[in-house]
């Protein structure tokens, strides 16, 4: 029987430390005595590989660090900065650290993921704990109208002169473009249409015209045009159609931070008793082919937020081949709390899939769905952990949409505490 299992176990089990010892030849941390092994594996910490218990360097610069354990080399104190100098080239080391710290700090118990799946003899399981948050679909039509949208190359807008209340209709009935100024639509008669709603309108069969020749243009001459200043403009496309074509009024998010804000089936830019409908989800599009550096993402995400709207992330485009990729990016699995106690490995399941960053890393589109992905596939909500430059850490929860039609996958993105 270990010594710190003592009589009052609680406290007796705060004070023990265990030994730590870095293994000659390997230069790996492992406990240094037969107790300190023991408490290691009763605190989820390590492996065990015949008679030694083996730390991963995250937990080994966790032990000495933030439980101060006693750690030797050659019989001579090993301190953090020696530790962190054999792993100073792994990816990502000090955002690891750095949650896994937060993480075990606040009681909650986080797993290395190869680790944890190594010790439970599996490298897939479905554990259940990523529900699908269901979003309705309705059926849309667009009725052809005898509307020309004059396209105006400078500003990226077009606009058609209203003479009839039939023409009125397509923002009226359908809240294309905006008619007169915002929220003052009886203003005069002129309508306007944003690229993304040019775009959606030409590919649809309306006519298109360069205002400043009067020559009509097509939708795939356009789409090639706008694409010289917007690159990414297929993808946004591909996601304001997604939902127009399943009922929802798609408009732009630039106030909120992103690509979209959108209208639940329904919805009408007319006021109704002297009443606005105010959106309550903005959309975000992350090409997969593109990177974003994390502060502004976490911005973006925030300010979506601070006006209590819901954050949703598309990632268009992606096909199977492009869920395959080198970069390896689930660090961790993470526990919750119960009721009464906390989650604990092995015993219960793990909720989360957790990536840990920094402010200013850069993260491709390719690489976040590919994580989602794998979340997904393990039953579980993948969460980002992003490490500011003070060392504090913020965490993303993302929750999967099930848009019903949609080949695309989209994700509810909230902020997280533990």
């Amino acid at each position: 029987m270990a010594k710190h299992k003592g009589k009052m176990k609680h406290k007796v089990v705060e004070k023990f430390k265990p030994r730590l010892v870095v293994e000659p030849g390997t230069g790996r941390v492992v406990a240094g005595d037969r107790e300190s092994a023991e408490f290691l594996e009763e605190n989820y910490f390590g492996r065990r590989e015949g008679d030694k218990v083996i730390l991963h360097p995250v937990e080994a610069l966790y032990l000495i660090n933030a439980r101060r354990c006693t750690c030797y080399e050659n019989n001579q104190p090993a301190n953090f900065i020696t530790l962190l100098s054999r792993s100073a080239r792994e990816e990502r080391i000090f955002a690891k650290y750095n949650v896994f710290r937060d993480w075990r700090d606040r009681g909650i118990y986080l797993q290395i993921k190869d680790t944890f799946f190594e010790k439970l003899g599996t490298r897939s399981a479905d554990f259940g704990n990523s529900p699908v948050v269901k979003y309705p679909s309705t059926e849309f039509s667009l009725k052809r109208m005898n509307i020309t949208l004059n396209f105006v190359e400078e500003d990226m807008f077009s606009f058609h002169h209203c003479k009839t209340p039939e023409e009125k209709k397509l923002f009226t009935d359908y809240w294309f473009g905006q008619l007169g100024v915002y929220k003052h639509h009886e203003r005069d008669a002129i309508l306007k249409f944003d690229v993304i709603e040019t775009l959606f309108l030409a590919k649809n069969g309306f006519e298109v015209r360069m205002l400043s020749t009067g020559e009509a243009i097509s939708f795939e001459s356009l789409l090639e045009m706008i694409k010289k200043r917007y690159p990414n403009i297929e993808a946004m496309l591909e996601v304001y159609e997604d939902w127009r074509q399943r009922g929802y009024v798609v408009k732009t998010g630039f106030k909120f931070g992103t690509h979209f804000r959108i209208y639940f089936p329904g919805a009408s830019p007319v006021r109704e008793k002297s009443k606005w409908i105010h959106s309550k989800h903005v959309i975000h599009v992350f090409p997969k082919n593109a990177k974003m550096i994390m502060s502004e993402w976490a911005r973006a995400v925030r300010v979506a937020h601070s006006v209590r709207k819901t954050f949703i992330m598309a990632i268009p485009g992606m096909k199977k081949e492009d869920y395959r990729i080198e970069r390896e990016l689930i660090d961790f699995i993470g526990f919750w709390r119960k009721k009464i106690g906390v989650e604990k490995p092995f015993t219960d399941n793990p909720r989360y899939a957790i990536v840990a960053l920094t402010e200013d890393e850069e993260l491709g589109g390719r690489e976040l769905a590919a994580a989602l992905d794998q979340a997904d596939k393990l039953g579980l909500r993948l969460i980002l952990a992003i490490t500011d430059r003070e060392t504090s850490v913020t965490y993303y929860l993302a929750k999967r949409i099930e848009l019903p039609g949609s080949k695309n996958r989209y994700y509810e993105i909230e902020w997280k505490q533990p």
